[in-house]
């Protein structure tokens, strides 16, 4: 995973690129039990949830995700998801 912040009159702007295969098995979504994909991605900033998103398998490979958010910088994101398979990631991020 790769973030990049920035802040500019107290609005926080996250880019996530997510690095995960988002496969699909027969490469059509009426397949998406077989499907290997990010199913739900969570951001917490200082402890709140600022972002939150369910995805499904129509999503490409290493998705790039933007989202803006209030805040005044300086903190840690903390970003956590799971995927079809039962899989769990965390990651953390600090805002300068």
């Amino acid at each position: 995973m790769r973030v990049e912040t920035s802040v500019r009159d107290d609005i926080i702007t996250v880019r996530l690129f997510l690095q995960h295969d988002m496969a699909m098995q027969a490469g059509c979504v009426a397949d998406s039990a077989q499907a290997v994909f990010i199913r739900e991605l969570s951001v917490r900033y200082r402890g709140e949830k600022v972002f939150t998103a369910d995805l499904s398998p129509a999503l490409s490979a290493d998705p790039f995700l933007r989202f803006r958010f209030r805040g005044t910088g300086g903190g840690t994101l903390a970003i956590s998801w799971n995927d079809s398979q039962g899989a769990d990631g965390a990651y953390s991020h600090e805002i300068a």
